[in-house]
């Protein structure tokens, strides 16, 4: 199992590692436009951002097996469209990302995740609340969660800093190996310059994000899929978890 999960994050960090910075066209981007210009290109940067970080928040409600204990290893597929990723030719981003979950006492998770973006980490921490856990495959178990989390981007001179707080409420169907799921969730990112001749400058962006996706699982795995929208837009979470 251990091996299985070390070939699985080899694969998706190669997979990344291959491609070129969706960020490296920053700087040139951001010294040709007026600061009004450079303002609306930060907000286009963050809500995308957004979409990148929490793309992992959603499906991770599984049962925490014997110990309340869960490690997923997701990969999330986010589609783009802000100037400075399409000055890049980037219309499609990829973040392969470690999720773990541990059981407290009166329903209360604490999360922690670290996310790899193309030479950068993500960074997130936060905890989870079990309002109602059913066992009645037509009654969904109810939690609630919120997550902050950092990503600060340094490629070639290029630097970006960003943060994120996400809160979410996710219904999970209890069907017998088979759990599917609907989410929904509200987040603000920050995006800031570290770079460029805009440096100090920063923008944020608000996102309403609707997610579903269904878990299937045998003995102690658990594999997933799931689809999260932004303003209409999909992305898509690929996750193998364990649970211990």
């Amino acid at each position: 199992m251990k091996k299985l999960l070390l070939l699985c994050a080899v694969l998706c960090l190669v997979s990344v590692n291959v491609l070129a910075n969706p960020l490296d066209k920053f700087n040139d981007v951001m010294d040709n436009v007026s600061s009004s210009q450079a303002k609306r290109y930060l907000e286009h940067l963050a809500s995308d951002m957004g979409a990148i970080m929490t793309g992992s928040n959603y499906g991770i409600n599984a049962s925490l097996g014997f110990a309340n204990l869960d490690v997923s290893l997701k990969l999330n597929t986010v589609n783009v469209d802000n100037e400075i990723m399409r000055a890049e030719g980037t219309s499609q981003v990829y973040m392969p990302m470690l999720v773990a979950a541990f059981g407290l006492v009166s329903g209360f998770d604490v999360i922690g995740k670290y996310g790899y973006f193309y030479d950068s980490s993500l960074y997130g921490a936060g905890i989870r609340y079990k309002l109602y856990e059913s066992t009645a495959y037509f009654l969904p178990s109810v939690t609630v969660q919120g997550i902050y989390s950092i990503l600060n981007i340094d490629s070639s001179g290029n630097k970006v800093d960003n943060s994120n707080i996400a809160l979410a409420a996710i219904a999970a169907f209890p069907i017998p190996h088979v759990t599917p799921y609907v989410g929904i969730g509200f987040d603000r990112t920050k995006s800031e310059a570290k770079s460029s001749n805009k440096e100090g400058l920063s923008a944020e962006a608000d996102n309403m994000g609707y997610s579903l996706g269904v878990s299937v699982s045998i003995l102690m795995i658990n594999g997933s899929v799931g689809v999260t929208f932004y303003d209409g837009v999909p992305s898509y979470t690929f996750g193998l978890s364990a649970g211990f």
